[in-house]
């Protein structure tokens, strides 16, 4: 009997379970690797080990004690980032070179590129006394962080230095960004990418309405116009191109105005928060399957019927979060024009529940009838999908 091939996963969060799923559908043994011994992949994979994955050492020492033969990130840009140096340790598939990940990923870098090669973006800058130059408001962010932790808005010259200082304690390696305020609505652009080509992509309205940084509420995009997609589509297809990015997924949130689109974020690890399913809901394609299998060394596995697929069902993600620390009763659901079609929770009676962004009590996806519903419903989802507290 030929022995199964060994896959590490960066990742054992409850949003990596459908990537892990995909690993195993596609005959892998999984090797999980966190510094979390009690999160949900930890306790699904055939191996796991605790251990820190920032550690680009410690990950390397054990993806060779065990022979693997893939390593996937997760939904962590660290995942991603410690991913590609191992990768490239070992010649394994699926990530860009370290350096251009560092570009992708680290927002000082990917400021300068872009704004080297002329792609629409925020103007930033690094230090509080080159951004009193800059019309404010402005947004003060950790180079690193995510779930917009460590994020201000800052109106007045007077904030700038605190809000430097608590971007950097947010930072791993203690640095930030100051950049411009763009104004307009925020959408993620999620795209696969075959041959220096994007052969799929898709479009999603986003919202941000318990904490100011982090999605709460999305479903496939009914408000974004033809002309806007074909533009930033172009923008992303050049990007590739220009960086060479091998197969895989890019994922990019962006601001567009009636008239404007500005980058904010791009990364190329699985968006968190069951973004996959959303997708997978949404239009039947399978997302997590085409995410990994890269990583995997494997053949693509879907011949894409459409550049952009039909959104064959009206489908809303919301993640139940708080503004305040708090501990976790019971979920409290007001009456919706919608079928609740799966429910995530994430916590059980009597546990704390952190505020926004660094805690959540669940995931809720729910049916429409129609997209008109669905476009005037999903920004108003926290009135109906709650938490009772103590």
């Amino acid at each position: 009997m030929t022995a199964t091939r060994t896959a590490m996963i960066l990742d054992a969060g409850f949003a990596s379970l459908p990537l892990q799923r995909a690993i195993k559908t596609a005959s892998f043994t999984t090797l999980v690797c966190s510094g979390k011994p009690h999160d949900a992949g930890m306790k699904s994979a055939d191996i796991a080990k605790v251990q820190n994955y920032a550690d680009c050492d410690a990950v390397l020492a054990i993806a060779r004690e065990h022979h693997i033969a893939a390593i996937t990130p997760g939904v962590t840009d660290v995942s991603y980032l410690t991913g590609s140096r191992v990768a490239a340790e070992l010649g394994l598939p699926g990530f860009d070179t370290p350096d251009v990940s560092d570009t992708l990923f680290l927002k000082d870098r990917f400021r300068a590129w872009a704004e080297q090669q002329g792609y629409p973006i925020p103007r930033a800058v690094r230090s509080a006394e080159e951004a009193r130059h800059l019309p404010f408001p402005l947004l003060v962010k950790p180079i690193d962080a995510y779930s917009g932790i460590g994020i201000t808005l800052v109106q007045h010259g007077a904030e700038l230095n605190d809000a430097v200082a608590k971007a950097r304690s947010a930072s791993q390696n203690g640095e930030c960004v100051i950049e411009t305020f763009c104004q307009g609505a925020l959408y993620s652009h999620s795209a696969f990418i075959r041959g220096g080509e994007i052969v799929c992509e898709f479009f999603v309205d986003e919202f941000c309405t318990v904490y100011p940084w982090q999605v709460n509420s999305s479903s496939l995009s009914v408000s974004l116009t033809e002309s806007m997609r074909d533009r930033v589509s172009e923008c992303m297809q050049t990007l590739v191109r220009q960086l060479q990015l091998v197969d895989g997924l890019l994922h990019t949130q962006f601001i567009a105005s009636d008239v404007d689109f500005w980058l904010i974020e791009l990364t190329r690890r699985c968006p968190g928060d069951l973004y996959s399913r959303l997708i997978e809901l949404s239009t039947g394609v399978d997302y997590s399957r085409e995410f990994i299998a890269p990583f995997l060394g494997a053949q693509h596995a879907t011949a894409f019927s459409a550049r952009r697929p039909a959104h064959l069902r009206a489908i809303a993600r919301h993640t139940i979060s708080s503004d305040v620390d708090t501990h976790f009763t019971g979920y409290l659901f007001a009456p919706l024009a919608a079928r609740i079609i799966e429910t995530i929770p994430l916590k059980l009676p009597g546990d704390r529940l952190e505020p926004a962004p660094r805690d959540r009590a669940g995931l809720v996806f729910a049916e429409f009838d129609d997209v008109a519903e669905l476009a005037r419903l999903t920004p108003q989802l926290k009135n109906y999908f709650s938490f009772k507290t103590t």
